[in-house]
């Protein structure tokens, strides 16, 4: 913990204090999933989950990206289950590609039909995306991100104890992409 909360102090320093002619950028990105379970003995499962990342970060004239992502996955819009994440981010961009890698810092689930917090996040989630220019500071385009994510603690009804949960997964995005000089 000691070494990601300095890994994400030195990376915001850069941030703020860059000389250099780069870029900033600032990238929310969207995802909608939507599906249907059948099981032979069981009714019919339809389950929605709606993806946000916040990405806030600076590119230096190398293409080096350094910066920080927020995400927050939900279900069902806020009814069911949400889960928030924060970490720092290293990449590299160059004329509309941005490969990323973000570790995260903070996250948290949180299940409000059980009761059910969960806490201790380790993971990561790495993007892919390309967008295409449609004004100067402004583009669109895809975007392919796989999140890997495990939680230590549990607390039920406010009573913590050790868990080992875990979900991985490949999402497509839809990202837009503004540049700031």
């Amino acid at each position: 913990m000691f070494f990601t909360n300095r890994l994400s102090i030195l990376l915001f320093t850069l941030l703020l204090f860059s000389t250099s002619h780069g870029t900033y950028l600032l990238s929310p990105s969207i995802s909608y999933l939507e599906q249907s379970v059948t099981d032979n003995n069981n009714p019919t499962v339809d389950t929605k989950l709606t993806l946000i990342d916040f990405r806030l970060g600076y590119v230096f004239d190398s293409g080096l990206y350094v910066g920080g992502l927020y995400s927050i996955h939900d279900n069902e819009l806020l009814a069911d289950a949400s889960d928030s994440y924060f970490g720092p981010s290293l990449g590299y961009y160059y004329e509309g590609f941005l490969v990323a890698g973000t570790y995260y810092i903070y996250g948290e689930r949180d299940l409000t039909a059980g009761n059910t917090k969960y806490s201790g996040v380790k993971g990561f989630q790495i993007d892919l995306s390309y967008a295409i220019k449609v004004t100067e500071q402004f583009s669109v385009g895809p975007q392919l991100t796989y999140h890997s994510v495990k939680f230590t603690d549990s607390q039920v009804f406010g009573i913590s104890s050790p868990t080992q949960y875990r979900w991985k997964g490949l999402s497509p995005y839809f990202n837009l992409t503004f540049a700031f000089n």
